[in-house]
């Protein structure tokens, strides 16, 4: 249950945060700062409308063990400052000293790296949210405010004349808002994603030579990876082909592209090849020899009849490189396009169908506006060009493995605004063109 004195800290919480906010936009005069404080607002109302679900429709989850993790973390920090350390630098809640133990025996979700990871991230944010799981959430709505802003200035920088349409690309996503706004994973590597793609566009692309774009890469691409580093493995050969497009761009004689074109892909493909190498053997779970055993293990849980009707599955699936090639487009299609509303057997998949049915419908008309050659407009797009390779790698990876409609529509977010942008972008260029 969520007390007044939980609602009172809210209340406190936001204003401070709106008026800083404010005080903020009215300082910048660029014109996309109309969207700033709206865009806030939004994830205001994401962040309360995941804790209402969670607190009094599904009453149980992800969510509430990261929180119960944070506020054991806390408990040692109240204690002894040395036993919080010590915990902070422990690799999961299964590597402790007996001493530490007590902090942790309650723990039932926290004996992997990566939720053990989440735990210490929103340790602090718990400490000073002073334990309230509302406040807590509106903390981390914010920190996905912010992600989604820098999102939304890549965007708009791309697209000037059609702000709205990046504003809705970044802000407006119905999944994006909800799940992207509280106490998950998925809230962080969503704004560690957004970040990257800000850093990669105005660092590298536009060539803005600030200290913070070479700090900020790194440090997203860590937090990302150890959340979720099947996330930094799909976009690795985005960012890479991303510096392709843009290096080979800039090549003004046609001879000396044609000759340097093959170096500089085989270069940057090598790279990403052993960067995602590196990032495979780091993550055992994700190594070649695990894939088969956990893709199969997670299509079998979720078929199962107690995924509350909500399950899917692409048919028969010979787990060989060829057979799982040949479920690319049936894997996309599931990630962009359904549930079909006639397949939602609860609200929230119904609400998933809803969006999906406007995606599928925007998809439909830019193919048939843009003369069903989409990808002709987006060549001058270095940083589009790259990040459609992560949507598209990311896209077939989580509609083959996921087999639920519910987790798929979680899982998805990193990609949805990008995939959203990429065909307002096609289809503005597209009308402009014609006319």
């Amino acid at each position: 249950m969520i007390s007044l004195i939980d609602w009172g800290i809210w209340v406190v919480y936001l204003v401070i945060i709106f008026f800083v906010l404010w005080f903020y936009r009215y300082s910048k005069s660029a014109e996309e700062y109309r969207f700033f404080l709206p865009g806030f607002l939004i994830k205001v109302f994401g962040s309360i409308a995941f804790t209402l679900i969670y607190v009094y429709y599904y009453k149980f989850g992800d969510s509430f063990e990261y929180y119960k993790g944070a506020l054991a973390l806390n408990e040692a920090m109240s204690n002894s400052w040395t036993d919080y350390i010590d915990l902070l630098f422990s690799e999961s809640s299964t590597d402790f000293m007996n001493h530490l133990i007590r902090y942790t025996n309650s723990l039932e979700y926290a004996d992997t790296p990566e939720e053990w990871f989440m735990v210490k991230l929103i340790s602090p944010i718990s400490f000073i949210a002073f334990k309230s799981y509302l406040v807590i959430n509106l903390l981390m709505g914010f920190i996905s405010f912010w992600g989604s802003w820098k999102l939304f200035k890549v965007f708009a920088d791309i697209l000037p004349d059609k702000k709205t349409l990046a504003f809705i690309s970044a802000f407006l996503i119905p999944s994006v808002v909800f799940w992207g706004s509280g106490i998950m994973k998925d809230t962080i590597t969503l704004a560690g994603v957004n970040y990257i793609i800000y850093a990669l566009y105005f660092g590298f692309v536009k060539g803005q030579t600030k200290f913070i774009y070479y700090v900020t890469i790194p440090i997203w691409f860590y937090i990302t990876f150890k959340l979720k580093s099947y996330i930094t493995i799909a976009l690795l050969p985005g960012v890479v082909l991303t510096a392709y497009y843009h290096l080979k761009s800039k090549i003004n004689s046609n001879f000396i592209r044609i000759i340097s074109g093959p170096i500089l892909l085989i270069t940057l493909t090598s790279l990403s090849f052993l960067g995602l190498k590196s990032l495979s053997e780091s993550s055992q779970k994700y190594s070649t020899s695990q894939l088969e055993w956990k893709v199969k293990g997670i299509h079998s849980w979720h078929s199962d009849e107690g995924t509350g009707g909500s399950s899917y599955n692409l048919g028969q699936i010979d787990y060989t490189p060829i057979g799982v090639v040949k479920k690319i487009p049936e894997a996309l299609n599931v990630t962009f396009f359904r549930p079909y509303p006639w397949e939602a057997r609860n609200a929230i998949v119904f609400l998933g169908a809803l969006e999906s049915a406007f995606i599928l419908g925007l998809f439909l008309l830019t193919l048939y506006q843009s003369n069903f050659r989409p990808l002709r407009y987006i060549n001058n797009q270095s940083i589009l060009k790259g990040m459609l390779i992560f949507v598209l790698i990311f896209g077939f990876a989580i509609g083959f493995t996921s087999y639920n409609f519910g987790a798929l529509g979680r899982y998805k977010i990193p990609i949805f605004s990008l995939f959203t942008f990429i065909l307002f972008y096609i289809r503005s260029k597209a009308i402009k063109k014609a006319i």
